[in-house]
């Protein structure tokens, strides 16, 4: 080959390189993208395994069937590629006498594959106990009535029962989900003197401030908050190998509470549920007993502590999606502060109708989910990228 025409093919080559290789920036930006719609995308499936998990142990609680509870270890990416390449050299004839013009091709193509692995496993014997049937710790439940979450919902989710004492008695209420009807308006029932008891205590403390705590003062185990107590005090340690249920202080009165279990929740939820489910048809299901959102604005008469939707045909905009029997379920629909729209003098709608509440329940649950497994329980998402 002339030299001439060697050139010729070295500059085609270079410009056939150039064409397929995209600039660093541009590479970079490329790169910068995929990460981000990577991470949103896996916490967006994270999210709905999760919740779709909850939403199916409430639905078999409602059927008085086992719940199981399964540990995702993490979502994996390796993208495959393939690059295929060709070239060819070909000539121009110039006319008699002339040496022919040389020219190249480069063809190149590079195809990326990608299919997320995953882990779904039982938990261990020891994390299982620990995660699902071990009751909540106490500093779990301080820690939530203290961060703004409605204290009604924590209340009757969480609190398997409470002890009110003062110095001439002491009485004990349970939470039972099966005897709580009609919101407890009429009922007189062991699971509605729970609600009435509950809803007495949180309306007296509704417009408290906490006591501050004294660094100097009577020292009470288990202590989350106190109101009006009239002497200084602080919460104390437990005793090594021991616990103290959490107690609120009210004027003269101490509330101790028992708390529940994860599963003992879940389990809780579906009960309350059963009533609904006997109902044909596409109707949703809703908890016969309300909550009340801390802060919403213009109040409300409050709405179902939790609501299961049922539809032919597929949705979106809910925290929550299962299969379950053959039919698929729906729960947390995601309304801006739990109404659908603003009324004309600007106040959310907080009734039954339009509210919803099902999205802190699930919320809650997963949290709690979380929080009782061990560090390697839940990995988080990873990606290899390879360029």
């Amino acid at each position: 080959m002339k030299p001439l025409a060697l050139c010729g093919l070295i500059a085609a080559l270079m410009l056939a390189s150039c064409a397929v290789a995209p600039p660093a920036s541009h590479r970079q930006e490329m790169l910068s993208r995929r990460i981000a719609d990577d991470a949103v995308a896996f916490n967006e499936a994270y999210g709905q395994a999760v919740s779709g998990q909850i939403l199916l142990n409430i639905l078999r609680a409602r059927d008085r069937m086992p719940r199981y509870y399964l540990s995702m270890t993490g979502i994996n990416d390796s993208p495959s590629q393939s690059m295929t390449q060709s070239g060819g050299i070909g000539s121009i004839p110039l006319g008699d006498g002339a040496a022919p013009w040389g020219f190249g091709g480069l063809n190149m193509e590079r195809e990326t594959s990608s299919r997320p692995t995953y882990s779904v496993e039982p938990f261990s014997a020891e994390t299982l106990t620990r995660t699902a049937f071990q009751p909540i710790e106490p500093y779990v439940f301080a820690h939530y009535w203290q961060s703004g979450w409605p204290h009604d919902l924590l209340f009757f989710l969480l609190v398997e029962r409470v002890t009110i004492s003062d110095a001439q008695s002491s009485v004990s209420y349970v939470n039972e989900a099966n005897n709580i009807q009609s919101d407890c308006t009429n009922a007189d029932t062991s699971g509605c003197a729970f609600v009435r008891a509950s809803r007495a205590f949180l309306q007296e403390i509704e417009n408290q401030r906490p006591d501050r705590s004294a660094s100097s003062g009577e020292p009470v185990c288990g202590l989350v908050e106190s109101y009006g107590a009239g002497r200084a005090l602080r919460a104390a340690q437990a005793p090594q190998g021991q616990s103290c249920d959490p107690r609120i202080i009210v004027g003269g009165k101490t509330y101790e509470l028992s708390l529940r279990s994860l599963d003992d929740a879940v389990y809780y939820v579906g009960e309350l549920m059963r009533p609904g489910g006997m109902i044909s048809g596409d109707a949703p299901m809703e908890a016969p007993i309300v909550i009340r959102a801390a802060g919403l604005r213009g109040g409300g008469a409050g709405v179902p502590l939790f609501r299961i939707l049922k539809h032919d045909e597929g949705a979106s905009g809910y925290a929550a999606s299962t299969l379950y029997a053959g039919q698929r379920y729906y729960a947390g629909p995601a309304n801006g502060r739990s109404c659908r729209e603003a009324a004309q003098d600007g106040a959310c709608r907080d009734d039954a109708p339009n509210g919803d509440r099902s999205s802190s329940v699930l919320s809650l649950l997963a949290e709690l989910l979380a929080l009782n497994q061990s560090p390697d329980a839940i990995r988080a998402p990873n990606r290899l990228l390879t360029e």
